[in-house]
């Protein structure tokens, strides 16, 4: 069974440094979405890790643009038996161990579902990686990436529950909502805030030090449902105790070994769109 886990991309306009926030901030000349396509459209060789990663384009539904797929992994060294004819004398072999991606590039999307392998690595951090390599790559002013795991929010409410009468700091963190739907009056200030202090991401800190902290209304609801959906991170703490964090809190899907692509299989990819996207994008 393959395990995929959701992130969020949420692009950006580079910031420009701290001193110079009065200053507009130039706008790559490429929309979002076209960025993301170019990105995930060609191979991409990149270092993660002081380990050299590669990314290859493996194929994209021919009747939505939006929707790509490809496979990134990395080299692999192993001690292995060569045949009978050298009596199974031991000898080094590479090959390589890669995970399957898919993306969905669509304005109001802009999601990534990476199947998850130990043996592979992280995929927040390689997809960090890998856009850090596309952006000195390109040699133009590229979107700034920020790249979070779309969380259940569930889990978030549990947390208060449990430590109801001991919650003593609550902290958001929000970055460029590019597409969402709703969430309008938090999407405005939060695009007010980044952009009147030349930001990349705000952060709203929220303390009670008897832990009676209490989170509830509509802020905090509205701030849980645009931070379950990717772009941003949610914490709470009862005294040092960190009880929850949006981080740990992934949504994923599992997806069976017999339903998986592991090299150019249009028809088991487009399935997997299906599977991992619930269908065509608009």
């Amino acid at each position: 069974m393959a395990t995929f886990e959701y992130l969020r991309l949420s692009l950006s306009i580079p910031a420009i440094g701290d001193l110079v926030s009065t200053l507009d901030r130039k706008e790559p000349d490429i929309s979002r979405q076209d960025y993301l396509k170019e990105a995930f459209s060609k191979r991409q060789d990149f270092f993660h890790m002081g380990t050299k990663y590669s990314y290859v384009p493996i194929y994209k539904d021919p009747e939505d643009s939006n929707l790509l797929s490809g496979l990134v992994g990395k080299p692999v060294v192993e001690t292995v038996n060569a045949g009978p004819e050298s009596q199974f004398a031991l000898t080094k072999s590479e090959h390589y161990k890669a995970s399957f991606l898919c993306i969905d590039t669509a304005s109001d999307k802009q999601i990534v579902a990476f199947e998850k392998r130990s043996d592979v690595g992280s995929p927040k951090s390689i997809l960090s990686s890998m856009l850090e390599h596309v952006v000195r790559d390109r040699k133009k002013i590229s979107w700034h990436t920020d790249i979070a795991f779309i969380s259940d929010r569930n889990d978030f409410w549990a947390a208060v529950q449990e430590y109801k009468g001991q919650i003593t700091e609550l902290k958001f963190e929000f970055y460029p909502p590019n597409g969402l739907r709703g969430m309008d009056a938090l999407r405005k200030l939060n695009k007010e805030v980044v952009k009147e202090n030349n930001g990349q991401s705000t952060e709203y800190t929220v303390k009670n030090k008897d832990g009676a902290l209490i989170p509830e209304g509509d802020f905090v609801k509205e701030a849980i449902d645009y931070i379950a959906e990717g772009p941003g991170s949610a914490s709470l703490k009862a005294g040092r105790k960190k009880i929850y964090n949006s981080s740990n809190s992934k949504k994923s899907k599992q997806v069976p070994e017999s339903l998986m692509p592991r090299q150019c299989e249009p028809t088991k990819i487009l399935g997997l769109f299906l599977l991992l996207f619930g269908g065509r994008s608009d």
